[in-house]
């Protein structure tokens, strides 16, 4: 029997954001009012705050090093997560069944959308392009553990989500990427 290679972190990361959508989907099929609708949208919620939590600690960090100074791709979708958290935390406190719900969840489903389209179209092209493929690939291996493993309710935003990405700590490099790093950009500190 053969193997079924590894998912990679952007690949992960990509089947991660078509389940959540296929789940928008089955929730946007459901009826108003149907306790189906309010356990599908309880269990996308948990899925998508345990998705933004690998995001978080792995995709995030390696985005960092790959972007130039003054691009806010990366403080655009750490922006977008701490909205994110913040409509999970009102849907789980709106009562299932009303209006409130339904629009919460409907917000929830159109912002998570467009972040998905963001990150692959801004950032998993570049950390693609820059990023060692076995690092991505051991990234990978870690966050289907955080995503297996990470609190479903959302955490709080903080004010490291509001902190420029250079007061951020970085992940720790390769060699490689080091040196891709200090050729491509000029950067001579020591990691």
């Amino acid at each position: 029997m053969a193997t079924v290679p590894e998912l990679d972190l952007l690949e992960q990361l990509t089947t991660d954001h078509e389940v959540l959508r296929v789940r928008f989907s089955e929730l946007a099929g459901l009826p108003l009012g149907d306790p189906r609708r309010e356990r599908l949208a309880f269990l996308t919620a948990d899925t998508l705050v345990r998705h933004l939590a690998a995001e978080d600690e792995y995709l995030y960090p390696i985005a960092r090093l790959d972007r130039p100074n003054g691009d806010d791709a990366v403080a655009h979708g750490m922006q977008s997560h701490a909205a994110l958290y913040g409509l999970v935390r009102e849907l789980e406190a709106a009562a299932p069944g009303t209006a409130e719900f339904d629009r919460l969840l409907a917000r929830l489903v159109e912002q998570a959308t467009g972040h998905f389209g963001q990150e692959e179209a801004q950032l998993f092209p570049t950390v693609r392009a820059h990023a060692a493929a076995p690092r991505l690939t051991t990234l990978g291996e870690q966050a289907r553990e955080t995503e297996r493993t990470a609190s479903t309710h959302p955490r709080a935003a903080g004010p490291r989500d509001m902190l420029p990405p250079d007061d951020l700590v970085a992940p720790e490099l390769t060699w490689h990427e080091r040196m891709h790093r200090r050729f491509r950009f000029g950067d001579t500190r020591e990691d």
